[in-house]
């Protein structure tokens, strides 16, 4: 069969189309560039090219979300096989005159990986990619890539800075990669990352959009930025994104609180916990100096009353953060408690309770083992507000008011709550769908009154 005509791809998506199959692809870059145009092209391609071997998958995270997709791939395969070929909007499918079958879904729950996982592709392709709020059901349908000798299986990812899976993404295919050269993930697939902005599609009047961009960031130049120029670094776009930053991040110390009691020395010391099964459990270890001119972690002196977070326990899985290892409460004792050993820090503090199976809660469990945990404060609003005026305090400098700091040993403090988008309801709390929940250990550790706990007495500060 002949080469369809199709429109002329322009330099940005031509450089795409020549990557070598054998490469998974990872289109990311700031809106505007034509990622979608160019998935369309490859998924012809493919199409053309395999005929009726050819089986495409493309998934966005909602349903609601496929219908520009659909319309763009309808009218270029339209255009391309003028013979015709058999769409269905109701199933969002394709079926091209040489047998080649493309199919589109949407994937945001259990049930959906269900759906598809029977659906075999040589070709899958995951649209918004950073729209999703885990990679797990990703991940699951990999297994989908399969096809007869002589088709390479493919996956091809595409998205813009921003949105709950940011910095994971940032992470495996951003930071660190050269742009255009084949790099290896752990998991042994070999990917090319294709950056783009806006600049790299002259089909589009580019002033205007840009233009048009900046308004529909609200106003924060940081988010039209990262979406106009492919900044997956900082994005205030994000609820901390006006607070967050490298003021806040203190190198890794070998301080530890002083021996003796809280009245001799100064520092008080907890631990807050987040409690999670199949989301990560995270717990942060933290000091606060309660007199001032106290000499502290990283050699500095902080402002009487500010916190430190000097270390963090959590159970997420390496390959997505959003996903715990479902460890138990007695694990997780133990490695908190060995944590505590390692900087001096009292056992107890405030953590998530629940009621257990045999009719104990967590928190009992936990005291059982030896962390002494009383229930947060859990109001989320007077939480956030209390943690960004911490941020704020640090970033402005001023010695006498009290700020937070954070080691860089918390690395999943530092890879989550930079970029927490807004819940788009209510604009003051973090999207609870995102992986907030290292930002909510540090809510419950600032907002939350501070006591020592000693086999289950509350005594106050002292």
């Amino acid at each position: 069969m002949a080469t369809p005509k199709v429109t002329a791809p322009t330099p940005w998506q031509e450089r795409a189309l020549a990557v070598p199959e054998r490469y998974n692809l990872a289109l990311l870059g700031g809106r505007g560039s034509g990622k979608t145009t160019a998935l369309a092209l490859i998924v012809l391609r493919h199409c053309v090219q395999y005929e009726d071997k050819a089986r495409v998958l493309i998934l966005r995270a909602t349903y609601k979300s496929l219908a520009n997709l659909w319309d763009e791939l309808e009218a270029l395969f339209s255009a391309a096989f003028p013979g015709g070929v058999q769409s269905n909007r109701a199933d969002f499918v394709i079926r091209c005159p040489n047998g080649a079958v493309v199919t589109l879904g949407n994937l945001s729950t259990q049930k959906d990986v269900a759906k598809w996982q029977g659906q075999e592709a040589n070709l899958l392709a995951v649209d918004e990619i950073t729209n999703f709020t885990t990679l797990r059901h990703i991940n699951m349908l990999r297994a989908n890539l399969r096809g007869p000798a002589g088709v390479p299986t493919r996956m091809l990812i595409l998205g813009n800075p921003g949105g709950p899976l940011h910095a994971t993404i940032a992470r495996m295919h951003v930071h660190g990669r050269v742009p255009w050269k084949p790099y290896t993930l752990d998991d042994g697939s070999e990917w090319v990352y294709a950056p783009s902005t806006f600049i790299d599609n002259p089909t589009i009047d580019q002033d205007r959009y840009a233009r048009s961009i900046i308004a529909s960031a609200g106003g924060d130049r940081a988010l039209s930025e990262a979406w106009l120029n492919n900044n997956w670094n900082d994005l205030a776009g994000a609820f901390f994104g006006d607070v967050w930053g490298d003021h806040l991040i203190l190198p890794t110390s070998s301080w530890r609180v002083p021996p003796g009691p809280l009245r001799e020395h100064g520092w008080y010391s907890c631990v807050a916990l987040d409690w999670g099964w199949s989301a990560p459990s995270v717990a942060v270890l933290a000091v606060s100096p309660r007199r001032p001119g106290l000499l502290g972690p990283a050699g500095r002196v902080y402002p009487k009353d500010s916190w430190i977070v000097v270390d963090e326990v959590h159970s997420a899985r390496s390959d997505d953060p959003s996903l715990g290892k479902g460890w138990p409460p007695q694990m997780l004792a133990e490695e908190v408690l060995a944590a505590c050993e390692r900087h001096n820090i009292r056992p107890h503090g405030v953590g998530d309770d629940a009621r257990g199976l045999q009719n104990d809660t967590l928190l009992e469990q936990f005291r059982f083992h030896g962390l002494y945990l009383q229930k947060p404060t859990k109001d989320r609003i007077s939480g956030w507000t209390r943690l960004k005026s911490l941020m704020s305090a640090a970033r402005d400098g001023d010695p006498d008011t009290p700020g937070i700091w954070i080691s860089e040993r918390c690395r999943l403090v530092m890879e989550t709550l930079p970029l927490l988008p807004r819940d788009d309801v209510r604009p003051e709390d973090v999207d609870t769908s995102a992986n907030d929940h290292a930002a909510d250990a540090l809510r419950y550790l600032v907002n939350s009154p501070t006591r020592i706990v000693t086999s289950g007495r509350t005594t106050g500060d002292y």
